[in-house]
């Protein structure tokens, strides 16, 4: 069987899909996120797609998916600073591969297509944050060559429980 890789910016006609696996990976990831399962599966379809439209803005900000087969695997979203004197700098944000691809390379693929949209726009550093209980991200963001740059104690907090965010950056 051959295998399709697509990987492109979503849109809000993708509401639907993209919706289904926001909440898988708030479900089966809970470790990798602010928000929260029981929080987002209450929001109606409709501001799913607003929170994509709203995410995309030109020339390549927003969420990106990629696609395996024509199903949506992964996505992530990459957007800059409005303030002036950080027109130099990109965030990256929200990034997910469903269970059954990972190990495979396609994470690191979809983080380098979005970071190779970013280079042709002047960006010179990027920066991810994530919460210390995601032991993973740590091993993923150091192989992409991202250096960690700061901690917030205790910046997230679920239940009476207490999570640290650690905050990286990647030069180009």
């Amino acid at each position: 069987m051959t295998i399709s890789v697509l990987i492109r910016r979503l849109d809000k006609s993708d509401d639907l899909i993209y919706r289904q696996i926001r909440l898988q990976a708030l479900q089966t990831n809970p470790e990798a996120f602010l928000s929260t399962f029981d929080y987002e599966q209450l929001k109606d379809q409709g501001s799913f797609a607003y929170e994509l439209s709203l995410s995309q803005q030109p020339p390549v900000w927003g969420y990106y998916g990629l696609f395996i087969n024509d199903k949506l695997i992964g996505f992530c979203q990459i957007s800059k600073s409005y303030l002036i004197k950080q027109q130099h700098i990109a965030f990256l944000y929200n990034l997910y591969l469903t269970p059954d691809y990972r190990g495979q390379g396609y994470a690191k693929k979809l983080v380098r297509f979005v970071l190779e949209k970013v280079k042709t726009l002047h960006i010179e550093r990027v920066f991810i944050s994530y919460l210390a209980k995601n032991t993973r991200a740590r091993g993923f963001y150091d192989y992409l060559g991202f250096k960690q740059c700061g901690l917030k104690p205790q910046a997230a907090k679920d239940g009476s429980q207490y999570d640290d965010e650690i905050e990286m950056v990647l030069e180009l």
